[in-house]
């Protein structure tokens, strides 16, 4: 329904009306507050505290949702410089890996060998499955990923002297 009288203009107007009051409806008033469910959690991109990741040079890491050291869900996003590299590893946990940027390489065993590393681009989603040996790397560009789980969670590598190699 418009409610421009009829004439030339209206084919312009009635778009323009139409939607500043559908906005008007759906937007709150001033003083208005947004009621939000407990335990609702929400992290904005400017509220993220990345802090240097523990075994990666240049590397960086942020805790978004719960404590992956302890009991319960948790989301960490990771951030990797080009041409990083993980040596193979293992986590208690399964783990549900999401490439937000850059691409991210996946090989499985107790070697590290990067010509079977398969490559994820941004976009792409892979589950790993508990106590799985493994090993990682970033590609030609900064890569950031983001890993959900239940906790408790550790990075148990295979060679334990490569948690300081790289």
């Amino acid at each position: 329904m418009c409610f421009v009288p009829a004439g030339p203009v209206r084919r312009f107007l009635c778009p323009i009306v139409s939607a500043a009051l559908v906005f008007v409806v759906l937007t709150p008033g001033a003083g208005a507050q947004v009621q939000t469910p407990p335990n609702f959690v929400a992290v904005l991109p400017g509220e993220i505290q990345w802090k240097p990741h523990p075994i990666v040079p240049g590397g960086h890491i942020a805790v978004l949702l719960g404590d992956p050291s302890g009991e319960g869900p948790y989301a960490v996003r990771m951030r990797f410089p080009p041409n990083s590299r993980v040596l193979p590893h293992t986590h208690p946990e399964a783990r549900s890996y999401t490439v937000l940027a850059g691409e991210w390489k996946l090989g499985f065993g107790e070697s590290f060998d990067p010509a079977t590393m398969r490559s994820y681009p941004a976009g792409s989603l892979y589950r790993l499955p508990a106590n799985v040996a493994h090993y990682q790397g970033s590609g030609a560009e900064e890569t950031v990923i983001q890993i959900q789980a239940r906790g408790p969670s550790a990075t148990n590598f295979i060679k334990p002297a490569d948690r300081e190699k790289d």
